[in-house]
C-alpha cells in the first residue's frame, strides 16, 4: 500500500501548498507513525526529533511548521473532508499537532483499506481547480471496482 500517496492526496485535497516546509514534515511524520504507531504518544521526545534529524533542523522548527499545516487544513474550505477525518462538529476547536496526527493516522489507515476494497471514498484533487473533487473521487471508486 502506498500510504505516502494517500497522505499527499489528502493534504492536497485540503489545498495545503507544497511550498510550506511543514508539508514535508507532516508527510514524513505520518510515514514514521505508520512504521511505529507508538511514536504518536511522545511526539515531542521522539517524532519531532526524528523528523528534525531527517531534515537537518531542530524540533522547534518542526513543531511550528507542522502547526502551520494544521492551521491550513483547519481553515480549508473542504468541509466535507474535514467532517470525515476530524468528525468535526465545532469549527472553533482546532486540533493540536498530536490530535491532528492521530486523526490523520486513523484516516490513512481507513483510506488504505478503502482503496484496497474500493467501498466508499477516495479523496481526489482536481488538476484544474487544485481542490477536492467529488466527481473524480466517485470516478476512481468505480474504476478501482472495475479493475478488481
Amino acid at each position: 500500500m502506498n500510504y505516502e500517496k494517500i497522505i499527499i492526496n489528502t493534504l492536497d485535497s485540503f489545498g495545503v501548498s507544497r511550498s510550506y516546509t511543514g508539508y514535508n514534515y507532516v508527510v514524513h511524520g505520518l510515514l514514521l507513525i505508520l512504521e511505529d504507531d507508538e511514536r504518536i504518544e511522545c511526539i515531542t521526545k521522539t517524532l519531532y526529533l526524528d523528523i528534525a534529524k531527517y531534515f537537518h533542523t531542530n524540533w522547534t522548527c518542526v513543531e511550528k511548521n507542522m502547526r502551520t499545516i494544521v492551521n491550513c487544513v483547519w481553515n480549508s474550505h473542504n468541509v466535507e473532508l474535514l467532517e470525515i477525518i476530524f468528525n468535526r462538529t465545532n469549527r472553533n476547536k482546532k486540533p493540536t499537532n498530536k490530535e491532528f496526527l492521530k486523526y490523520m493516522y486513523d484516516y490513512i489507515m481507513q483510506a488504505g483499506s478503502e482503496v484496497q476494497i474500493a467501498d466508499r471514498y477516495i479523496p481526489v484533487v482536481c488538476p484544474i481547480s487544485n481542490s477536492y473533487c467529488a466527481a473524480l473521487s466517485a470516478f476512481y471508486v468505480r474504476l478501482s471496482r472495475m479493475i478488481k
